[in-house]
Formats: C-alpha cells, structure tokens, sequence
C-alpha cells in the first residue's frame, strides 16, 4: 500500500481538525443560547453599556505581528507581496528583497518574529504611565498568525516565531496594574483576502507553486483554492472562543467583513452572545465595540455595543450613543515599519479632547517591533499624554458631554477630498479658539487646544446671555496651576485674563464651579 505523502496528511488533518471545531462550535451555540443573553439582535441590542467604559475615554492597542518582520509599506504587506497592481510597490519590494513570493512566502518570515526583546512589564508600564485604563493588542490580524498560544490552530506565537503566549503575558501583566483588557481581531477579513483580484495574477501565481494555493497551509492563507469559507468561519469562531475563555477580555472589537452576511450571520450572533453570556458567568462588565467600515454599514446593528469609528471616519460632529475611535499613532501605517513617521503628542492630546467633549473617547494603535520593543519615539508620546493627563485627567475621565460641546470652527478638523470620499477628522491645527467643553456634576471644565498670545481666553458660549446655571458663575481655576485666575463675565463672552504660566502642555483647562447647578 502506497504511504500518503506530506500533503495528503496535511489535508486529512485539516479535515479532522476542521471536524473536531465544528462539533466545538455547535456547542458554542447551545452555550451562547441558554444564557441571559440569546442568539438574536432583539436580545444581544439589550445588553448595557459598561459605565467604567464610559468613563474610561482613553485605551490602548498595539498592530503588531509577522508584517513587522519585513517592516515595510504597511501592516498590509501580507496581501501586497502577492499582488503585482498594488500602488505601494510591496510586490515590487519583495522581488527586490526577497526574489519574490515563489521563493519567499509569507510563512517564511514566521521564524523571524521571535519578539526576543519584549518584556509585558515594561509595556504595562508604559501603558499605565500613558493615563490608558484598558489596553491589549490585536490578537489576530487580517494575515491570520495568532498572538496567543492556541490549541486551535498551528499558526500563532505559541507553536512558531517566539513560542511565547504573548498575548497571555501582557494580560497579566496589564491587570497587576490595575489596567482592563480588550482582544481585537481583524481576522474575519482573511478568507482570499492573500489572492490577488487580478485573476491573471492569481493564475501566475499558481503556476509559479505560491504557497497561497498549497494545501498544507490551507489554514494560514485561507482561500476558495484549498478550502471553504463554512470552514474558515468554523475556526474564526473558535479562535474568538477561545481567547474569550482563556484571557476573559473586558472588551471585544471587530474589524469589517462580512459579520451580517446571511453565510456568517448565525455564527456571528452566537458568538456574540456567548461572550456576553461568559461576562454575565465572571461577574463582570464586558463590552463589543461595533465598527463603521468604510462600507458605511456598521459590522453589527446600530443599537449593539458601543460605536467605533476608525479614525473618525465618516463620524458626524455629535453622536448620542457613547462611541469610540480608534486612531494609529503612525501617519502611514498601523504596523511598524522602517522610517514610520508619527502623530504628535499635542495632536493625539487635542484629539482626544475633542472626541471626550462630543462625547466619545479614543483608543490609540501602537506600532511595536518585531522584537518586541517599543520604538523611543511612541514612548515619549505615550509619556507627553500621560503627563497631561495627570494634571487635566479630572476633566476626562468620568465626564460627560455639556449642552454645548465646542467652540471655534469645526470645519478647519474635517477633511475630506471630494463630495464623494469620505470624511476624516484631524488635529493638528488647533489653536486657543478651539475650546472644548465637558462636565461632571455640576463643575463645567472648558479646554482651550492651545496657549493665546495676548493672555486672553474668550468663551462667547459662557457669556451672561447663555443663561449658564441659575446663577453664573461661582469660581474659576486652571487644572495644573495655583496661580489665582482673572476674569469677568460679558454679556457676550466670558473673558479669562492670564498670565503665562507653566500648568503643562498642548491644552489648557479651566475648572468653572456655578452657583445654583449647571444647566445640562
């Protein structure tokens, strides 16, 4: 009797494999269903937004994975080296480099990102020190090479590259300080997303032998040549499965794909309800964030979870529901790469502000090194934030937004190319006009995005005619400074007269206390 060869044994593992996950996933369902929470929208839209969420305004990620081996053109590279029409030149790159995708497949870099440099200590730190409550990394991203050591597929970091649960490390390690946890994943995108579009590509491609079409790597490059997407989305869910069980992360968040679709749907809702229902089973406030992809149709139901938006793309001025953005502090690329320019401190911290005084709050991207270290310059970034955020944390956390969220021109902070394209929202030109404003209880913070010249703050929203509180204004102090605070009430405009002072950097608040209570 002949032996099977490598590949025929690869393919019956797969298929026992993929068997074993299904019957685990059926179990899944039962689970998610006899809980409080059941595998409909009517019943996971009910599930409440976790006030420590709300309060938290400020998390941290990390986009870091085999893409920062060859650290080059974005976190991408995974696709782009297989795809001759990409405008960054990734595939070009690789030629170049590497002599292209028959002789150096994307697998190949795995023994390369070993993370020997990474201490979780020391990014538990760092993130502490940043005035981040809730922190994590993408576990998995669109390449489909997990962080965590998993039992349900060969290709993560505790079978290969470092051999280390690096997610694990980092979770403990967040939670000895005192910091909340989030798992994002970006996998559900990965089924063909390898194959070239251009069918012409794809079929050089398989005639060069890529290793996209080869079976025994079926379940890293998933696509329609060596498998199906009913089993694609059998180890989707079991991934989410069990980092869900393993790490038991306060929150969830999802990239866009195809979570609505009628093939994914039943999968997707089971879940879903399965990790609320786990929340429920630890005693503890679990959240999903429900993105807005550049479809313009969020991943979920608009009434489930907290809102995300990426970058705030496509986000109106003012959102009802508490929402996030999440926002790389790379200018080019969410994962590392050689010459990564970045966001400034000032910019991250005005943004921020912004989003806090509309009512949202922001959950910043690192760009770590495949060896695991930080790059200086994201240290001091996260380093600047933190140092504001000790003296003006007050007027962050816990707030909620006024009647009136800002003041100054909020079209100078849009950009968008044409009618058509969509909208972005940016920082980094903002001045002492652009005053923000947030509110706990009855103290009004107002936060002026920049120091004036002249020493002098006019707020026109505070003057006597805005009818602030039953009876005006009581006091008025600057968070970071003991120097007393000249001002006076116009009918138009509050005026606040300065001195220059050193209370800190980059924003500038003034703690209003009103007679009588403020006027929501």
């Amino acid at each position: 009797m002949r032996k099977p060869n490598c590949k025929e044994i690869a393919i019956f593992t797969f298929a026992v494999v993929m068997i074993f996950l299904c019957f685990g996933c059926r179990e899944t369902e039962q689970k998610g269903s006899a809980g409080k929470y059941k595998t409909t929208w009517q019943s996971l839209n009910s599930h409440p937004q976790p006030q420590w969420l709300i309060d938290a305004k400020f998390g941290i990620y990390a986009h870091w994975g085999v893409y920062s081996v060859p650290a080059y053109g974005n976190e991408w590279y995974a696709m782009l080296m297989y795809d001759k029409a990409n405008k960054r030149n990734i595939y070009q790159h690789h030629m170049e480099k590497y002599g292209g995708p028959a002789k150096v497949g994307y697998k190949d870099f795995i023994p390369q990102f070993r993370a020997e440099k990474f201490d979780s200590g020391e990014w538990a730190d760092i993130i502490a020190r940043s005035g981040a409550k809730y922190a994590g990394i993408a576990v998995v991203h669109h390449d489909g090479f997990g962080l965590w050591d998993s039992d349900v597929s060969k290709w993560n970091v505790g079978k290969m590259g470092p051999k280390r649960d690096l997610y694990g490390e980092l979770v403990k390690s967040l939670r000895a300080r005192g910091l909340k946890t989030i798992a994002t994943f970006h996998h559900i995108r990965s089924f063909d997303w390898y194959v070239p579009d251009n069918e012409e590509y794809a079929k050089e491609g398989k005639e060069q032998g890529w290793d996209l079409f080869d079976p025994e790597y079926a379940e890293l490059y998933w696509n329609s040549s060596t498998s199906t997407f009913e089993e694609f989305i059998i180890q989707w869910k079991a991934k989410v499965r069990e980092v869900t069980d393993k790490y038991q992360p306060d929150v969830l968040w999802f990239d866009g794909g195809k979570f609505q679709t009628e093939e994914a749907s039943r999968d997707v809702r089971g879940i879903l309800a399965y990790y609320l229902n786990k929340g429920e089973e630890w005693g503890k406030e679990v959240e999903v964030l429900n993105k807005l992809p550049s479809s313009m149709k969020f991943n979920f139901p608009y009434e489930f979870g907290v809102l995300t938006y990426e970058g705030g793309r496509d986000r109106p001025e003012f959102v009802e529901r508490p929402w996030i953005d999440d926002l790389k502090i790379g200018l080019t690329s969410w994962g590392y790469v050689d010459g990564l320019e970045y966001m400034t401190a000032n910019e991250i911290v005005d943004g921020l502000v912004d989003r806090v005084s509309r009512n949202g709050g922001l959950l910043l991207s690192l760009s770590p090194k495949a060896d695991g270290t930080l790059p200086r310059e994201q240290k001091d970034i996260l380093l600047d934030i933190g140092g504001w955020l000790e003296v003006n944390g007050e007027a962050i956390y816990g707030t909620r937004p006024w009647k009136i969220q800002a003041e100054g021109p909020v079209d100078k902070l849009i950009r968008q190319e044409d009618p058509k394209s969509h909208k972005n929202w940016a920082f980094d030109n903002c001045d002492a006009g652009d005053i923000r404003f947030t509110r706990k209880g009855d103290v009004l913070y107002a936060i002026a995005l920049g120091w004036p010249e002249d020493g002098k703050i006019e707020i026109k929203s505070l003057g006597k005619k805005s009818g602030l509180g039953t009876e005006g204004i009581k006091s008025i102090s600057m968070l970071g400074s003991k120097k007393r605070i000249k001002w006076q009430v116009n009918d138009d405009e509050l005026l606040i007269k300065l001195k220059r002072s050193d209370p800190g950097q980059y924003a500038y608040t003034f703690k209003i206390d009103v007679e009588g209570g403020l006027d929501k």
